[in-house]
């Protein structure tokens, strides 16, 4: 049989297959407080820790005049050597260094509640965190007119809502404007310093020296001052020297928002990459700032805090200056990631839980450092405003957070929050939390 007598073959028969049904969208679960299993422990437990630091850090400013803890080096309030000594100590390991951490935590955080809500499907995680915010902004701005002027709650919640510009930006976007952010305004900061300084050497020397005796004798009188309205002033007097204080320095807080919104965009980068969920990924950059960066940035810290120490009342010269700048800018979170790698290369611990009850109650804590030590300090209170030196600042540090350890413990034992946290959660939710 030829070829042309073969039957043809038989083709089969195309199978049609049906379109496959859409899976029906997972059903959206509501935002609500988070469950203590989903907490983040290591989180927590800086928390904890953060809330010590910034302790050490507010103490100085509750018990006496700003420019008497920011001008330690040659004012004339505390000059007993265990009180210099004590105020050194703060800075080189805690001024600067633990608000950089909260707001690095709070950046994170934001970064944990995005992919929380993204994980549920909950359409509502905007509208959630902008009531979040309004809330925290509500709560920082009472505690900053009525209670103490260094509030930091509502520079957070204000810069919150800027940060929420940030949810859908990737990830390199985060690591350049940190970047900008950070390096900008350190090359302006050199940039102004060095022309200033030079311009003041063009002025003849006694110019410069009337001008230096000029302001040591302002800060003298301006220390003088706040002593007289904050030590014996009535609540009211109190309350309009605050007032004014918080407009004089709302130009301040515009300059120091661009580092908080720095630590806020890392967190959120390090929220991403889970660093602190899988922190065995990262190993080597966290082993690169635990053991190469916070060395260096610890010893330039100490070396300029040295400096002032050794040299009160002396003319800086420009290279000091700069290596301050430097110090604000790199040494304190190169000091301040390098906490945070330190303790997730060690990894929590059972003895860090007292830590860690702090760390969920940090709101209630923070208050509580305020209300108490204003009252302490305060005309309307005790009335012991500048009466308290920094050694014995620093023993009442270490003696409150050694209260607020076994308190926090045993409250979150008997209740889900701290007070001030189911405040704001009751607030932003809608409804009171269980």
């Amino acid at each position: 049989m030829s070829d042309q007598d073969q039957p043809e073959a038989l083709e089969p028969e195309s199978v049609i297959e049906p379109e496959p049904e859409p899976e029906p969208e997972p059903e959206p679960i509501p935002l609500t407080p988070v469950a203590r299993q989903e907490r983040i422990a290591a989180m927590d437990v800086l928390r904890g820790l953060a809330v010590f630091g910034i302790f050490l850090i507010n103490m100085p400013l509750f018990i006496a005049p700003s420019n008497a803890f920011f001008g330690w080096e040659a004012n004339p309030f505390w000059t007993e050597e265990k009180d210099r000594l004590a105020t050194l100590f703060i800075y080189i390991f805690a001024q600067g260094k633990f608000y950089t951490m909260f707001s690095f935590l709070f950046g994170l955080g934001f970064g944990v509640q995005m992919m929380r809500a993204a994980e549920r499907h909950s359409r509502n995680f905007t509208s959630v965190y902008l009531r979040r915010l309004t809330v925290l902004l509500m709560i920082g701005a009472l505690h900053m007119f009525l209670v103490w002027w260094g509030d930091v709650l509502h520079v957070y919640a204000l810069l919150g809502f800027v940060l929420l510009l940030f949810r859908n930006r990737t990830d390199k976007t985060l690591i350049v404007w940190a970047l900008c952010l950070t390096f900008i305004p350190l090359t302006l900061a050199l940039g102004g310093t060095t022309y200033d300084y030079f311009d003041k050497q063009k002025k003849p020397q006694i110019e410069r020296d009337l001008r230096r005796v000029r302001n040591q004798q302002d800060q003298a009188k301006r220390l003088n001052e706040e002593t007289k309205v904050y030590g014996s002033g009535t609540f009211t007097e109190i309350l309009k020297a605050r007032y004014k204080y918080n407009l004089n320095h709302l130009p301040g807080e515009i300059g120091w928002s661009t580092e908080l919104l720095t630590n806020f965009l890392l967190g959120l980068w390090c929220a991403r990459r889970c660093v602190f969920t899988n922190p065995e990924e990262h190993l080597p950059m966290l082993r690169r700032f635990a053991y190469t960066i916070f060395p260096l940035a610890l010893a330039w810290t100490t070396a300029d805090q040295l400096w002032g120490y050794f040299h009160p009342g002396e003319p800086e010269p420009l290279w000091r200056t700069h290596m301050g700048l430097i110090r604000e800018f790199l040494g304190r979170p190169g000091m301040t990631f390098g906490y945070i790698a330190i303790l997730l290369l060690a990894g929590v611990r059972a003895w860090m839980s007292p830590f860690a009850a702090v760390g969920r109650m940090a709101l209630t804590n923070y208050l509580l450092h305020s209300l108490t030590f204003t009252t302490i300090a305060l005309g309307y209170g005790f009335g012991m405003f500048s009466r308290i030196p920094p050694a014995t600042g620093l023993a009442l540090c270490v003696g409150f957070y050694a209260l607020q350890v076994p308190f926090s413990m045993w409250w979150l034992g008997r209740f889900r929050y701290g007070p001030a946290e189911w405040l704001w959660r009751t607030l932003t939710y809608g409804a009171r939390p269980a």
